[in-house]
Parts: C-alpha cells; structure tokens; sequence
C-alpha cells in the first residue's frame, strides 16, 4: 500500500532521528530512538556508533562502556583505538563509584582484559584509597599490574610507574609481608630505580627499620623525577634525621622539601 513505509526505510527514518538528537545534544531522545529499532538493527555499526555517543552524552558510562565493547567486537575500531576508547570508558565507569561497595561493583563489571590495563587497575586502586575501602582489595588489583613491572621494567611509562608507587605507599600502614617481600625484591633487582627506592625507604619506615629507610630514601630522593614523591622522601628524611636527633640534616632535608615545593 502507499504511505507504508517498509522496514528498511522505517528503520533509516529511526537511525536519522537518532543523529538528529544527537546533533541538537539531546542523548535521551536519541537513545529513545535507538530503542525503538529492532534487535538486529540495534546490533549494526552504525546504529552502535550512535548508542555509544548517545550513551556517553548522557553519562551512562556502563552503557556506554557495553556498546564499545560490541563495536571492538565487531572490529569498528582499530585494536589500539579499542583499547584506548574501553580504557578511557572502563575509567569512567570506576570514577562514577561513590563508595567502596559501588567501586566493588564496579571492577566486577569490567571484563578480565579491562582488569589488566595497567591505567585501569591503578585508577581502581586509587579510588578505593580516597574512598578509604579496603587497601588488601585494591593490591589485589596492582598485582597484576606489579608482576608485569617485575617482569618487563620498561613495560610502564613514567607516570604510571609513579602512580603504582603512590597507590601501594597509601596502603603500607596495613600491608602484609608478601608484599612487603614483593617489594623488596623488585628494588634489589632494579636497584637504581628511584620509584623502587622511595617505596621500599617508605615500607622500611613503616616496620622501623630506620637506617635502610635512611639509605632508601636518600638515594630516592637524588634521583626521583616526580615532584611530589621527591617532596615526600626529603619529608621523610627529615622526620628520620629528628629521630636521631640530628638538626642540621633534619634543616637541610626540611629545605629540600620546600624546594620541591616552590617549583
């Protein structure tokens, strides 16, 4: 019959509302759109595409991070543009968690792959320490992560070698002696990385063991390129040296500090 449209165009009309919503950023109405499509078509490139910017405009980052998964599935994007859009999302998803049972829920809705990307794992982790939730949890998660610095050192640029030190010296008043061990190791065995060096001096205070946080810390504090952890290990310089009593090193680490600080 005439005026009846078929599916197919039916189905165009439905996908250029859809752009349309999105063009005049209204994702609910886009989304609306979408949904009233069949499943078949709901599942096409192109009407994935829309959903995912839709879903993102919208901040519904789960969903978001759902339909990205369907188009890398798909091969819509290239793997190394995948991974950076299911990273960047996978984030997303994790910052969204208010408390640490949502932050929980959360990690369990990411897929094992996601789990392993080393900015998603230390931004979980970070999470959990400024929601103050369980520190064992999150090193749980940095194992992977820390294993995989173990193995291959060059494997994690700069930033992320600084963030994973920052996330685990958060969590040393309660860590436990594998990691304790784990530590240990990995700064013997790459015994002229700075990080390494400000994380074992800082585990070594922390179970009194002055004069190696001493010697740790020191070296640290010489070579860090991070402005906030070199802060941090002249701090922790200076509180050992007024331990001992000794005032004029406690002064200079004191200035050391400052320093770092006016830069």
């Amino acid at each position: 019959e005439r005026g009846v449209l078929s599916p197919e165009t039916r189905e165009g009309v439905q996908l250029r509302a859809a752009r349309w919503a999105l063009e005049d950023r209204d994702p609910s109405a886009a989304l609306a759109r979408l949904e009233e499509l069949p499943q078949g078509v709901q599942r096409r490139t192109l009407a994935l595409r829309l959903h995912l910017k839709a879903a993102r405009l919208d901040q519904r980052t789960l969903e978001a991070l759902q339909t990205a998964r369907l188009l890398a599935k798909h091969r819509a994007f290239s793997g190394a543009a995948a991974r950076v859009i299911l990273r960047g999302l996978a984030t997303d998803v994790l910052s969204a968690a208010h408390d640490a049972a949502q932050l929980l829920r959360a990690w369990e809705s990411l897929e094992t792959s996601e789990r392993e990307m080393p900015e998603v794992a230390i931004h979980a982790a970070q999470r959990m320490v400024a929601l103050h939730g369980d520190l064992a949890m999150a090193r749980n998660w940095l194992l992977p992560v820390w294993e995989r610095m173990v193995i291959q050192p060059r494997s994690l640029s700069d930033e992320l070698r600084v963030r994973l030190a920052r996330a685990l010296e958060a969590g040393l008043d309660s860590v436990d002696a594998d990691w304790l061990a784990r530590i240990e190791s990995a700064q013997r065995n790459d015994p002229r990385d700075a990080n390494l060096q400000y994380l074992a001096g800082m585990a070594c205070m922390k179970r009194q063991l002055w004069g190696k946080a001493q010697q740790l810390l020191a070296q640290a504090g010489q070579g860090l390129q991070d402005a906030e952890l070199h802060r941090r290990a002249w701090l922790a310089l200076a509180e050992l040296a007024e331990a001992r009593n000794d005032a004029p090193q406690a002064l200079a680490a004191w200035k050391r500090a400052a320093l770092t600080e006016d830069h």
